[in-house]
């Protein structure tokens, strides 16, 4: 899959992830939530999964690594688990939204044959999907772990 179809799959799909409180607002946190969720999630997973095999950058493994931080938000928010009031595991969930801007970071270098080869100083659609990554992950991070730890 080259980089421009991967761009224009996952970041609709990662954008419908991170409506975590308007989804749970519209549709609870019950079975609706799940079933709307679980193939959102998995459609998610198998695109970034594609990419990271077709490119051989990444181990197409660590594509669990993207959508492993909304799958513990929707987990959490539909048990109602208290889990995340342990800094511990604040920790850890931290570390899962690292590892997930680092995974889709290291996606969107022109690997694929498709993909035109030029250093990575030089290429302005690598280094604008770096910077709007690392807003993302921090601003989503933050919305999730405000409505998760206060609740």
């Amino acid at each position: 899959m080259n980089r421009l179809k991967y761009i224009y799959l996952s970041v609709p799909l990662f954008v419908l992830l991170s409506c975590g409180s308007l989804l749970t607002g519209i549709l609870g946190t019950g079975w609706m939530l799940a079933a709307a969720i679980t193939p959102l999630i998995l459609i998610t997973w198998g695109v970034v999964w594609m990419r990271l095999y077709s490119t051989g950058g990444v181990r197409p493994e660590f594509a669990i690594l993207t959508v492993l931080p909304h799958s513990v938000y929707y987990l959490v928010k539909a048990s109602g688990s208290r889990i995340l009031h342990e800094a511990a595991w604040q920790n850890a969930y931290a570390l899962v939204w690292i590892a997930f801007a680092v995974v889709y970071i290291m996606s969107l270098r022109p690997r694929h044959k498709e993909d035109t080869p030029r250093p990575v100083a030089k290429d302005q659609i690598f280094l604008m999907m770096c910077i709007l990554t690392i807003i993302y992950s921090g601003y989503t991070f933050l919305s999730f772990a405000a409505e998760l730890f206060n609740s």
